[in-house]
């Protein structure tokens, strides 16, 4: 039986930096401690958070040991209270060119402990800390792989997936009356999802590659995360929106309409779930060969329209245009799939 979710990250850090102190043990290196600090420090939870933080620690660690080899020598006939901070100040600002935003802290931590504790053994000291920091890195990605995987584009993928479906339930139970009642999510959770996607969104493009940008599954969660914005942006207005006036008995035909318009928006929004979910790189079926907006004076006669109040016909027309947004949305976010894969292959 697989522990319990929230196990997972102490039990595969816990059995990372095992491995890391036998390995250490057996090599018998001096200064293995670096590689568990790095393991420590490197591991957050997804392995595109992971791969950043390792290459920001990388680079900050070669960083500092550059500055600390230069700088002693030429600044330690000075007061120590002056060459030290002189060195710190260097480092942060090769450190700050680089755009280092978590590397810079590692760097400046290497000048001071190198300046301080390895000053007669720098030619030692740094090239052994840089390789156990790459090998606490190494074995801190090949961790998040092998024990659990925890990869940033999973979670991106599954997480636009399902925030589709809760949505297209969301505003099916708005057309029924029913708002966020039922156990349905209500739209401030459902916007909370989607900023927590986005800020997951960093890890997740890092292990695209360098040109993420430009991969074909980053464009398609671009796509997939303006669909999102559109169905909360048609509950939001679903919910300003006075109770509905479906009970009339004029109204039951457009209601049966719309209910089944929006039970092929449900099914294409599954489609999608299925398709993506065995292949990213996969596009769905075709949908109608082209798209038609709904009209309400072709959905409803004119005898009926006469019978309403000119404020129930503004409350149609209302729902009416949100509706047409939502399935002209559907149509535009798989032109921009098909565009995505096309400049793929």
């Amino acid at each position: 039986m697989n522990p319990a979710p929230f196990l997972q990250p102490t039990l595969r850090l816990a059995l990372t930096v095992a491995m890391v102190q036998g390995f250490a043990h057996v090599s018998g290196l001096a200064d293995s401690f670096y590689a568990s600090l790095a393991v420590l420090s490197v591991t957050v939870g997804s392995y595109g958070d992971t791969l950043e933080l390792g290459r920001q620690r990388l680079i900050g660690t070669l960083v500092g040991g550059i500055v600390v080899l230069i700088a002693y020598p030429a600044l330690s006939p000075l007061p120590l209270m002056v060459g030290l901070p002189l060195a710190m100040v260097l480092a942060r600002a090769v450190a700050g060119s680089l755009k280092l935003t978590v590397g810079y802290t590692v760097c400046q931590f290497v000048v001071v402990m190198g300046w301080l504790q390895h000053e007669h053994q720098l030619d030692s000291w740094i090239p052994l800390r840089l390789f156990w920091t790459a090998f606490g890195v190494l074995v801190a990605l090949l961790a998040l792989r092998l024990f659990w995987p925890a990869r940033a584009r999973i979670v991106q993928r599954q997480g636009l997936l399902a925030l589709l479906l809760e949505a297209g339930d969301t505003i099916q139970a708005y057309l029924q009356g029913q708002g966020a009642a039922g156990g349905r999510p209500g739209l401030n959770h459902l916007r909370e999802q989607l900023l927590q996607l986005r800020s997951q969104r960093v890890g997740a493009l890092q292990e695209l590659g360098s040109l993420a940008a430009q991969h074909p599954t980053a464009r398609i969660w671009a796509a997939l995360d303006e669909q999102c914005e559109t169905l909360l942006l048609v509950i939001e207005r679903l919910e300003r929106m006075r109770q509905p006036i479906w009970e009339q008995p004029q109204l039951q035909d457009l209601k049966q309409q719309l209910t089944a318009r929006l039970e092929q928006v449900q099914r294409r929004l599954r489609l999608w779930h299925d398709t993506f979910q065995r292949s990213p790189l996969q596009l769905p079926p075709p949908p109608r060969p082209a798209w038609e907006p709904l009209n309400l004076t072709t959905l409803v006669t004119r005898e009926v329209l006469q019978s309403l109040p000119l404020e129930q016909q503004q409350w149609l027309a209302s729902r009416l245009v949100l509706f047409n947004r939502l399935d002209r949305s559907l149509y535009d976010t798989e032109a921009r799939w098909h565009e995505a894969l096309n400049s793929y292959s």
